[in-house]
């Protein structure tokens, strides 16, 4: 057998005892990736409900200059009179917070 085969060989065997020992010293199972917190339907009712507002730009009618958001009040000239737009804030007393589907 000649040299270069030699040495060819030892580096293959060396090869395979360094995989062997890498294997060796990792831990039994890899660690999985974060898995993204579970949404709940909760969740992705109040997350639809904020794309609307913000889509169909419900601050702008909802929300008196210097006010609260979507706290209402302002007046909306119609033809037939001034139309004062609700308050659309989650509260359950003054908003529309207590409301049920059947409301809307």
């Amino acid at each position: 057998m000649g040299r270069l085969a030699k040495v060819f060989g030892i580096l293959i065997a060396l090869a395979i005892a360094a995989a062997g020992a890498l294997y060796l010293m990792l831990p039994g199972e890899l660690p999985k990736s974060a898995h993204p917190a579970e949404v709940n339907k909760t969740t992705q009712v109040i997350a639809r409900g904020e794309y609307l507002a913000r889509a169909g730009d419900c601050v702008a009618c909802h929300t008196m200059p210097g006010g609260r958001e979507f706290a209402g009040g302002r007046a909306m000239p119609t033809p037939f009179g001034a139309m004062y737009v609700p308050n659309i804030t989650p509260d359950d007393e003054t908003g529309i917070g207590a409301w049920t589907p059947d409301e809307f």
